[in-house]
């Protein structure tokens, strides 16, 4: 399947999650990611960066390792295979159709860490907003909804 495919498919799902999702009636979430920490799972972006997705594991699934063992043993036993899948590894943020504003600082922005989203549990408001830091100094932040 090509990725305009793909994306377009991740686009309509996406569009359907938000409209049946109850948006949290709290602040917007903001989480400051660091691309090369490990605990901050996937990320990946288009050329164009209109397309985004980024996904944090669950503490409980950091590794691959882990997360390899809990698919095989879910195979494994035939009493899983008849359960709603796999488990779920990670919190799984994207955006589609929309560039990320360019931030020159993080002054007068509120955000929470990846070990801070966690200790909350997890928590996410629709939308979330995930900023990470370019090489340059400078922010981008996208405006993310979750798909899981």
């Amino acid at each position: 399947m090509s990725i305009r495919k793909k994306t377009t498919i991740l686009f309509l799902l996406s569009i359907c999650y938000i409209s049946c999702a109850q948006e949290l009636k709290h602040e917007k979430t903001t989480i400051l990611l660091d691309l090369n920490d490990k605990i901050t799972g996937k990320y990946g972006f288009n050329n164009d960066t209109t397309a985004a997705t980024f996904a944090i594991y669950f503490e409980k699934y950091q590794t691959k390792k882990v997360r390899d063992k809990a698919t095989k043993d879910y195979y494994d036993d035939p009493r899983d295979r008849n359960s709603a899948g796999l488990p779920n590894f990670s919190v799984n943020l994207s955006v589609f159709g929309l560039k990320p504003e360019k931030l020159k600082s993080l002054d007068c922005i509120k955000y929470i860490t990846v070990k801070q989203f966690r200790e909350n549990g997890y928590k996410t408001t629709a939308p979330t907003y995930i900023i990470h830091k370019l090489k340059d100094g400078k922010y981008l932040r996208w405006k993310t909804y979750t798909l899981n």
